[in-house]
Protein backbone atom coordinates (compact mmCIF):
# COMPACT_ATOMS: atom_id res chain seq x y z
CA UNK A 1 0.00 0.00 0.00
CA UNK A 2 1.93 2.93 -1.54
CA UNK A 3 -1.04 5.40 -0.91
CA UNK A 4 -3.70 6.30 0.66
CA UNK A 5 -6.52 8.58 -0.66
CA UNK A 6 -4.47 9.01 -3.57
CA UNK A 7 -1.62 10.66 -1.45
CA UNK A 8 1.85 9.38 -1.34
CA UNK A 9 2.25 7.30 2.07
CA UNK A 10 5.87 9.60 2.75
CA UNK A 11 3.72 12.27 1.75
CA UNK A 12 0.77 11.45 4.48
CA UNK A 13 3.37 10.67 7.19
CA UNK A 14 4.84 14.16 6.45
CA UNK A 15 2.16 15.43 7.28
CA UNK A 16 0.46 14.01 10.07
CA UNK A 17 4.41 14.67 11.69
CA UNK A 18 3.84 18.18 11.75
CA UNK A 19 0.30 18.08 12.90
CA UNK A 20 1.18 15.75 15.71
CA UNK A 21 4.58 18.14 16.53
CA UNK A 22 1.99 21.52 16.42
CA UNK A 23 -0.58 19.53 18.62
CA UNK A 24 2.56 19.17 21.08
CA UNK A 25 3.65 22.63 20.99
CA UNK A 26 0.07 24.45 21.52
CA UNK A 27 0.09 22.10 24.31
CA UNK A 28 3.20 22.82 25.29
CA UNK A 29 2.78 26.53 24.61
CA UNK A 30 -0.35 26.14 26.94
CA UNK A 31 1.11 24.55 29.79
CA UNK A 32 3.64 27.24 30.09
CA UNK A 33 1.20 30.45 29.87
CA UNK A 34 -0.93 29.17 32.22
CA UNK A 35 1.22 26.27 34.62
CA UNK A 36 -1.51 26.08 37.37
CA UNK A 37 -3.71 23.88 34.98
CA UNK A 38 -0.92 21.93 33.93
CA UNK A 39 0.18 21.43 37.25
CA UNK A 40 -3.42 20.38 38.80
CA UNK A 41 -4.22 18.44 35.69
CA UNK A 42 -0.69 15.88 36.42
CA UNK A 43 -1.40 16.16 40.21
CA UNK A 44 -4.34 14.32 39.68
CA UNK A 45 -3.13 11.75 37.52
CA UNK A 46 -1.83 9.73 40.00
CA UNK A 47 -4.36 10.84 42.57
CA UNK A 48 -7.71 8.88 40.93
CA UNK A 49 -6.52 6.26 39.39
CA UNK A 50 -9.58 4.27 38.97
CA UNK A 51 -10.87 7.54 37.06
CA UNK A 52 -7.39 7.76 34.54
CA UNK A 53 -7.73 4.55 34.05
CA UNK A 54 -11.50 4.26 33.35
CA UNK A 55 -10.80 7.74 30.87
CA UNK A 56 -7.87 6.27 28.71
CA UNK A 57 -10.10 2.66 28.68
CA UNK A 58 -12.60 4.57 27.42
CA UNK A 59 -10.46 6.38 25.00
CA UNK A 60 -8.78 3.22 23.90
CA UNK A 61 -12.14 1.49 23.47
CA UNK A 62 -13.84 3.90 21.02
CA UNK A 63 -10.60 4.74 19.45
CA UNK A 64 -10.55 0.62 18.50
CA UNK A 65 -14.65 0.97 17.84
CA UNK A 66 -14.09 3.47 14.64
CA UNK A 67 -11.26 2.07 13.33
CA UNK A 68 -12.94 -1.00 13.20
CA UNK A 69 -16.05 0.45 11.71
CA UNK A 70 -13.95 2.34 8.92
CA UNK A 71 -11.69 -0.75 8.27
CA UNK A 72 -14.70 -2.61 7.73
CA UNK A 73 -16.52 -0.28 5.87
CA UNK A 74 -13.44 -0.22 3.34
CA UNK A 75 -12.83 -3.98 3.43
CA UNK A 76 -16.83 -4.47 2.33
CA UNK A 77 -16.46 -1.36 0.05
CA UNK A 78 -13.19 -3.54 -1.58
CA UNK A 79 -15.66 -6.81 -1.55
CA UNK A 80 -18.14 -5.17 -3.61
CA UNK A 81 -16.06 -3.86 -6.17
CA UNK A 82 -14.08 -6.50 -7.02
CA UNK A 83 -16.90 -9.09 -7.38
CA UNK A 84 -18.58 -6.50 -9.42
CA UNK A 85 -15.91 -5.91 -11.78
Amino acid sequence: MNELFGIPAGTLLTALLVVTGLILLAVAAIAWRFPLSFRLGLRNLPRRKAQTALVIGGLALSTLIITSALGIGDTIDYSTRSGVY
